[in-house]
């Protein structure tokens, strides 16, 4: 992969209030990152509402939507959304869509195991993008993947958003889908992150708790692929058992944490994104709990090249 230049995001969370989105998001574009994404949760806020508050107090900031589950939200509610959001506020949308988490469609009565999650996701982009070209509305159309069936069917998406953070899992990731690539394709990655200045040990105890809920999300072909399986089976068991997340966190290594998460000072923040430059990601969403507060992501604006 050639070496790509990279847009900086931060993802905020569908829980917290919109009055706190937007004042994160208000805080992010001071600062100058080039997008913010806007979680879609079950039990939660709809993202595109959101991103219509945070599009009417902010000027130039990209917003993205997602990720978007078709398994909740159908192809016409997803296009009434973003059409709407840009009539109203310009062209400053993208959209991921993905089957989303197990855990949390498990919340609202939807069993992913029992459907072909791939297959609503693929028919749905089909329409969305067929209805968007219709009306004329240019939106980039993110596909949200970690497994080896996901990703080879981002060559129906503009870009793949990848849920690791570790370079040789991204390597990984990337020479599963970039065979299919379309040209002008994008690989981005969205991952649980601190990025600190002064070390904060909450941070730390949430990046744990992220990264567990990712690692436990993750498809049991790419944990046997790197070996965690066997390390991560224990938590499992608990996990399976319904025993509170923040349990049973602890029982997952450090090196979890390490491969799924962007964990580094700030000092060490430039050589990662050298390393992931020089693997052709373009995109990074640096998510929970690096938008923890507005510190937290001051602390990576200030170390973010060209900002």
């Amino acid at each position: 992969m050639g070496k790509a230049s990279i847009d900086f995001a931060v993802g905020l969370n569908a829980y917290e209030t919109v009055e706190e989105i937007v004042d994160k998001c208000l805080e992010a574009e001071r600062l100058g990152l080039d997008y913010v994404w806007i979680g879609d949760s079950p039990p939660h806020l709809y993202c595109p509402s959101v991103a219509a508050a945070v599009a009417s107090r902010t000027r130039k900031i990209r917003v993205g939507l997602g990720l978007l589950s078709p398994l909740l939200h159908t192809p016409d509610q997803i296009l009434k959304g973003i059409i709407s959001l840009t009539e109203a506020y310009g062209d400053r949308f993208e959209i991921c869509l993905g089957v989303g988490d197990r855990s949390q469609l498990s919340r609202v009565g939807i069993d992913s195991k029992l459907v072909r999650g791939l297959d609503y996701v693929l028919k749905a982009k089909r329409k969305i993008a067929r209805s968007l070209q219709a009306s004329g509305v240019a939106i980039k159309i993110w596909l949200g993947a970690q497994g080896p069936r996901m990703l080879a069917a981002s060559k129906s998406f503009d870009g793949v958003l990848m849920n690791y953070a570790s370079p040789r899992m991204i390597k990984w990731a990337i020479d599963r889908a970039k065979s299919t690539a379309r040209k002008n394709f994008d690989f981005g990655i969205y991952a649980p992150s601190y990025v600190y200045r002064k070390w904060r040990p909450k941070a730390y105890r949430l990046l744990r708790i992220a990264s567990a809920v990712v690692a436990l999300g993750a498809p049991a072909t790419v944990l046997d692929e790197f070996g965690f399986s066997k390390r991560l089976h224990r938590a499992m068991e608990e996990h399976e058992a319904g025993l509170r997340i923040e349990s049973v966190a602890r029982n997952v290594p450090a090196e979890i944490v390490d491969n799924f998460s962007i964990y580094t000072s700030s000092s060490g923040l430039r050589s990662y994104l050298t390393e992931l430059g020089d693997l052709g990601i373009s995109h990074i969403v640096f998510g929970f709990p690096q938008n923890l507060s507005k510190i937290t992501i001051r602390d990576l604006a200030s170390v973010l090249p060209n900002h």
